[in-house]
């Protein structure tokens, strides 16, 4: 049950943006009275891990041919693969869903 909570959490914490602490320090006090912040710190992984531990977008495996004379070939692996989970940005990005300004222009009059 603890696996299906912090899932949902992790996914609350995406939508939201705000997946680390430093994020506080960088808002606004209009932004943290309303609870969001603009940034995205943490995304969903786009890899697979395999049984062995290794890393990557897709695994393959070769299949030998049953009869003498024919070529081996490549078939894509899609079993027993685990996801890669959340991943952490190097610097964080800005929510494309959070209403911010991000300059103003001055006029002169």
């Amino acid at each position: 049950m603890g696996s299906v909570v912090s899932g949902m959490y992790q996914g609350v914490q995406y939508m939201l943006g705000c997946g680390g602490n430093s994020a506080h320090a960088l808002m606004s006090p209009e932004m943290a009275a309303s609870g969001g912040t603009p940034f995205i710190w943490k995304r969903t992984g786009s890899m697979y891990f395999d049984e062995d531990g290794d890393l990557a977008h897709e695994f393959y495996e070769e299949v030998r041919p049953e009869v003498k004379g024919e070529k081996a070939w490549m078939r894509p692996k899609t079993t027993r693969l685990s996801p890669q989970g959340m991943v952490d940005h190097p610097y964080p990005r800005l929510n494309v869903d959070f209403p911010v300004v991000m300059c103003e222009a001055w006029t002169k009059r």
